[in-house]
């Protein structure tokens, strides 16, 4: 069963790199979106603070990408310990280059990306945010640093951090 999921999601990370190093275009707009789009879009969530009305989805934002990224992925990576695609495939297209070994598992810029995302539900701001957060996600399989489930891990584990904080703060941020 194990191996039956690690070979689906091999498939799914060549069928998603493949397309690396066929069209600069797309090659730019990966890369973009795999490293620079994360700063991009913490200074767009920080900028919507200015909206009073905004401000406990900002809050929920921040607080929902900092404990899922640096206390339950930083967990999770070191338990796993799970190797990135350039360790173990053979024939990848890497556009970024990326010095670690290991800690594939889950994506840090996954989590951040959802977490940001999920914490607009219920706003204007949460379908591009979504969207932004999946090219954001897939862009790190596309560029060679993270298989699909490592971002898929990241997508449930910003879901469940999300959803926690709120119901934890609902009286006192989301009212």
């Amino acid at each position: 069963m194990i191996e039956t999921i690690r070979n689906l999601d091999h498939r799914i990370f060549y069928a998603i790199n493949n397309l690396a190093g066929k069209s600069h275009l797309l090659d730019v707009l990966g890369l973009f979106f795999a490293n620079t789009f994360l700063y991009v879009f913490i200074v767009i969530i920080a900028l919507l603070w200015f909206f009073k009305r905004l401000r406990p989805y900002v809050y929920l934002a921040f607080g929902s990408a900092l404990v899922s990224r640096l206390i339950i992925v930083q967990a999770l990576k070191v338990i796993f310990n799970h190797p990135r695609p350039y360790e173990i495939l053979t024939q990848i297209h890497q556009l970024l280059p990326d010095g670690e070994h290991g800690m594939s598992f889950p994506s840090g810029h996954a989590v951040v990306y959802f977490s940001f995302a999920l914490a607009f539900w219920g706003t204007e701001y949460f379908w591009p945010f979504f969207i932004g957060a999946t090219l954001g996600s897939l862009a790190r399989v596309f560029v060679g640093v993270h298989f699909p489930g490592d971002v898929l891990a990241s997508f449930f584990i910003a879901w469940l951090t999300v959803w926690l904080l709120r119901r934890l703060f609902k009286n006192r941020i989301l009212s």
